[in-house]
């Protein structure tokens, strides 16, 4: 079975980039297209960003304001790392400037990545991190 590709002039051997998701529309099409060549650059700079916070980890509304992304630009591609299980939920909370809660997201330490042999084995959801099974607890620095 061929996979399906927003990109049907890719040559069958090359590495698969980023998702870039979209609607089906015609305008979301062409939106997912412009990001073709940022879209590997900028998770590579939320990946770091998560990184250099190290065990504080940040919120979607920190690495956003950290790197100047937009929130359409930058949730998709901490989602993406999330689905190959780069980054996961810290289960720690902060709020926002909306004054809610907000997860906050850390960078998985190399050694407890789980180890992808081909791309047939990578998550297809970020409910797959065999790094987080059991985990029960949640931590909160704020209150309500």
């Amino acid at each position: 079975m061929t996979e399906r590709t927003l990109f049907p002039t890719d040559p069958p051997d090359k590495p698969p980039s980023p998702k870039l998701p979209h609607n089906r529309t015609a305008t979301s099409k062409l939106a997912a297209q412009s990001m073709r060549p940022l879209a590997g650059a900028q998770q590579q700079r939320v990946l770091e960003c998560l990184q250099q916070a190290g065990a504080a980890g940040l919120t979607d509304e920190e690495i956003q304001t950290a790197l100047n992304l937009s929130g359409n630009s930058e949730r998709p591609r901490r989602s993406r790392l999330v689905e190959l299980g780069q980054v996961e939920d810290s289960h720690n909370m902060r709020m926002n400037r909306s004054g809610r809660p907000a997860t906050v997201w850390i960078a998985v330490s190399p050694d407890k990545r789980p180890a992808l042999a081909s791309k047939g084995d990578w998550p297809t959801n970020g409910k797959s991190n065999p790094n987080r099974a059991g985990a029960t607890e949640c931590v909160v620095d704020f209150q309500i």
